[in-house]
């Protein structure tokens, strides 16, 4: 039996790996560290906004805050996964680009250790670039010249979590997390209309691999008519990111469209380099207000002085962000013979942010209204999750980009409340 139910986890997981398909387009992802996502990629918590680092469910792994962890149920084990698929179009002044893409979301498991101990191992996305950009501009004595940027990669976070109940209402935790990935960036410049006039070309290859440490903190009041408040904070730890870089650079003609290349000279070649990236400090803190099994509101709002972050010493076109997030649920009151819709759970949120990216003087916010909803099996805690997220990122102004998205996330909760118990009879 336990090898049936491992197989069906192990099917769950490679089916999902399977839909990673593609990509994500944003021009703004070759900055930085790419396009950033936090620990509350869960369908349940994109459907409220994001919010999680004072809510806790004894059947949903929440990343977001360790210790929440420790509200896992004795003797069960929680599989949780999820698929985005992200609909968008770019657009600047003159023109627009639509893309669409499916990715895998998170892969995670959540099991009890002891009474006052549990655990949970995941993988999560860290950040992601992908990007084409061309632009056509004209150089005096050179006549017109075309630039075209190219990246593409992303860093990925495999952690192990665990959550401590310290008291009834005091639980703390902390993930250790390996965070590694790589990232490929090319660069051309060069002239359309003649091979006399050389281009330049740019290579670059990043590798990292380091350890990451989040630590957290919730403590529940209780209130009258058994409503809970649960207060949450989160801390993250400034960390230098060990890394290592190829780089080259040469001047050519041709190389562009069908146009073969022919390198004429190498400028700088730089076979292996290694370094460090400077990843600033995290804090945020938030709370939720529930009746247990029937409704839930919370907000959160989380901070990080990217303006530190270095890459080889260098910095970027970054700034402190900040995230604000509000959201709930609603379930209907019901009996496990209800029908579905009021079985079923009910999400809304909002979430507004300043991102980590500054441009000409600008701030490249974000700003996103979400919601979705919750499919419940019958005679289980495990569920289906269905949420959306429908928002704007950037700005026109400045003759900046404008990415306006709809993104629809699944995600599935497989609970079983029988895993740790050993049948007597077979």
């Amino acid at each position: 039996m336990k090898k049936n139910k491992l197989g069906l986890l192990v099917g769950l997981v490679f089916l999902a790996v399977s839909l990673n398909a593609q990509d994500i387009n944003s021009p703004f992802s070759r900055f930085g560290l790419g396009r950033l996502y936090g620990e509350g990629v869960s369908t349940q918590q994109q459907s409220m906004g994001g919010i999680g680092l004072g809510f806790t469910d004894p059947f949903t792994i929440n990343p977001s805050n360790p210790a929440s962890y420790a509200n896992f149920v004795s003797k069960s084990f929680v599989f949780q996964t999820g698929i985005i698929a992200d609909f968008g179009s770019l657009s600047t002044t003159q023109n627009s680009q639509s893309y669409n893409y499916m990715t895998l979301g998170h892969v995670e498991i959540g099991f009890p250790v002891t009474n006052w101990w549990r655990s949970s191992f995941g993988v999560l996305p860290y950040s992601k670039t992908g990007y084409d950009i061309l632009d056509n501009f004209n150089v005096s004595g050179f006549g017109n010249m075309t630039s075209e940027r190219w990246g593409q990669g992303g860093l990925t976070r495999i952690y192990w979590g665990n959550g401590f109940k310290i008291t009834k209402n005091l639980r703390v935790g902390v993930n250790v997390s390996y965070l590694f990935g790589n990232t490929r960036y090319y660069n051309i410049v060069y002239s359309p209309d003649s091979l006399e006039v050389f281009g330049t070309k740019t290579e670059q290859y990043l590798k990292v691999g380091n350890l990451l440490y989040d630590w957290g903190l919730q403590y529940d009041i209780h209130l009258k008519k058994g409503r809970v408040i649960t207060l949450g904070a989160v801390y993250s730890n400034k960390v230098n990111v060990s890394a290592n870089r190829y780089w080259l650079a040469t001047s050519l003609t041709g190389g562009y469209g069908s146009t073969p290349a022919d390198v004429r000279d190498t400028i700088q070649y730089v076979p292996s380099e290694n370094g460090k990236l400077l990843i600033p400090a995290h804090y945020g803190i938030g709370f939720t207000y529930t009746q247990p099994g029937h409704w839930l509101v919370g907000a959160d709002i989380d901070w990080q002085n990217w303006s530190q972050f270095r890459s080889f010493g260098q910095s970027d076109s970054l700034q402190q962000s900040f995230t604000i997030a509000v959201g709930g649920e609603y379930t209907p009151t019901h009996t496990t013979i209800s029908r579905l819709g009021k079985r079923m759970s009910y999400r809304l949120g909002m979430r507004y942010q300043q991102s980590y990216l500054s441009l000409y003087g600008t701030s490249i916010n974000e700003f996103a209204v979400t919601g979705g909803v919750k499919f419940p099996f019958k005679r289980n805690p495990s569920n289906l999750n269905v949420g959306f997220e429908i928002g704007s990122h950037g700005t026109l102004q400045n003759n900046l980009v404008k990415d306006g998205f709809f993104n629809l996330s699944f995600g599935i909760n497989i609970v079983d409340l029988t895993w740790f118990i050993k049948p007597k009879y077979r």
